[in-house]
């Protein structure tokens, strides 16, 4: 069986041992440089008795929405968890918002809200009625039926929002809440006044995502994870997100590098799935979306390894804007 290295950050490894790994079983272009790599690679196996059928999954096929289609999602949720497409499931949720106190009588808007699974586990765990919002219309759809199928379609419903603009009712909620699903977003100021307003006086901002360590940095390691990520990141740094959060009206309690929690996340999480699944029984075109997904992931831990970029959680309240001066 496939063991990960320990350190997937130096030279994309985690991509080379799973293009390793699923050598010699399609014939393309790329099928063809991966069998050369994976020529000389002890873990490299044929891939006997792989399915030829056009049908999903059974675990998808009672799902309808048209994202289930697409083999890389359907390797995101195998990976990271029902309901997820990155690291920390409904366990990391549950600590992740401890400190919120939810409850029935609050409301909460998470942004960037993917399948769902953080918005139906907040709303099933603290009764706090939780909307979604996912800026890709496939994904909203994919999730909103998953809200369904829990019975949380109007406890935890998702839809389709465009970050490039927000439009938040004012004063509507306690909580804003998000997972790495800021740093594509290029108008910050918009997104965190549109954040600010929509909160209510007292109201709280809980998030985590990619930020630069410090300001005004460049380096190799982060042009390479500029160019290769699916949506380009334009991350602003730990300082800039604070200035900008205290300068709107927040009072900013924790901005916390949390860095090495999402790193071992990561690692656990394909670990487990190369120790668990058994490459004879797998879906048509899993491995070119494992593949994608084992290079993305290998990506981001070679920037995180660098120090330039961090995963940092940010937890700030909303004061009375008459206390402003």
């Amino acid at each position: 069986m496939l063991r990960l290295p320990t350190n997937l950050g130096k030279g994309n490894q985690l991509a080379k041992r799973l293009h390793a790994w699923w050598g010699g079983y399609y014939l393309d272009e790329a099928a063809a440089q991966v069998g050369e790599d994976a020529e000389d690679d002890e873990d490299a196996l044929p891939l006997a008795g792989a399915s030829a059928t056009s049908e999903l999954p059974a675990e998808f096929a009672a799902r309808k929405a048209a994202a289930w289609s697409d083999p890389r999602l359907q390797v995101m949720e195998k990976l990271w968890g029902t309901g997820f497409v990155s690291p920390g499931g409904h366990d990391y949720i549950m600590n992740l918002i401890r400190p919120l106190g939810l409850d029935s009588t609050m409301t909460v808007i998470e942004l960037g809200a993917a399948l769902g699974g953080a918005t139906r586990a907040i709303a099933a765990e603290t009764g706090a009625w939780t909307n979604g919002y996912e800026d890709s219309a496939l994904l909203a759809e994919a999730a909103a039926e998953l809200s369904t199928m829990a019975g949380l379609s109007r406890k935890a419903p998702i839809e389709a929002y465009d970050p490039k603009e927000i439009d938040l009712s004012a004063n509507s909620c306690n909580t804003v809440f998000s997972r790495e699903a800021f740093f594509t977003i290029e108008d910050k100021d918009a997104l965190f006044n549109a954040v600010y307003e929509a909160l209510r006086v007292d109201g709280q901002l809980l998030f985590t995502d990619y930020m630069f360590s410090r300001s005004n940095i460049s380096s190799g390691a982060i042009d390479t994870w500029l160019e290769n990520e699916p949506v380009a990141p334009k991350p602003w740094s730990v300082d800039e997100v604070r200035n900008k959060l205290t300068e709107l009206g927040f009072e900013v309690r924790i901005t916390e590098d949390i860095t090495p929690d999402i790193r071992t996340m990561i690692l656990a999480a394909w670990s487990e799935f190369t120790d668990a699944f058994d490459r004879r029984q797998f879906a048509p075109g899993w491995a070119p979306a494992l593949l994608a997904e084992a290079e993305l992931w290998s990506g981001r831990v070679t920037v995180l390894d660098s120090g330039d970029v961090g995963v940092y959680r940010v937890y700030g309240r909303k004061y009375d804007p008459a206390l402003k001066r």
